[in-house]
């Protein structure tokens, strides 16, 4: 498996130009996380099309929370399963997990199923990791990416 990580400042663009690049690839799977018109984000399955909001309703506990953000452990469930399956999916060739920031750098959010696809004894031929500049570093400690063919994309 070699690992591409798409990093760039928060709000560049990183997620839109990801979402551009998929659109026109066969063998894709795994999550975007979009903002739609309403600035609410969601995950959004690449191999199924459905989406799953990521912010916790008012007064849902408990929830995910990062800075002023807080986010539904539900949906990060829902994420999880849908990144493990798309990497046990032999038409995947390309997992796409997006993003990873301080919730996974914690253990939480999408964490858990980025570590068992790194574990995992079959994978994807590639794996697209979105990380904003600044945590980058802290990614590669935290999931042990030197252990992976690399490429990086973007400004970090």
């Amino acid at each position: 498996m070699q690992i591409h990580l798409l990093s760039g400042p928060i709000r560049s663009g990183k997620t839109t130009c990801l979402r551009r690049w998929v659109a026109g690839q066969a063998g894709v799977g795994g999550l975007l996380m979009p903002t739609d018109y309403q600035s609410q984000r969601h995950f959004l399955d690449l191999r199924s099309g459905l989406r799953w909001p990521v912010a916790a309703r008012p007064g849902q506990w408990p929830v995910l929370s990062v800075g002023r953000f807080q986010f539904s452990p539900a949906a990060f469930a829902w994420a999880n399963a849908a990144l493990r399956g798309a990497a046990t999916d032999p038409a995947v060739h390309w997992l796409v997990v997006d993003e990873i920031g301080p919730l996974e750098l914690r253990g939480e959010g999408l964490a858990p199923a980025l570590t068992d696809v790194l574990r995992a004894a079959s994978h994807p031929d590639h794996l697209i990791i979105v990380v904003r500049s600044g945590l980058v570093e802290a990614v590669w400690r935290r999931f042990k990416l030197h252990r992976w063919p690399m490429s990086h994309f973007g400004n970090s």
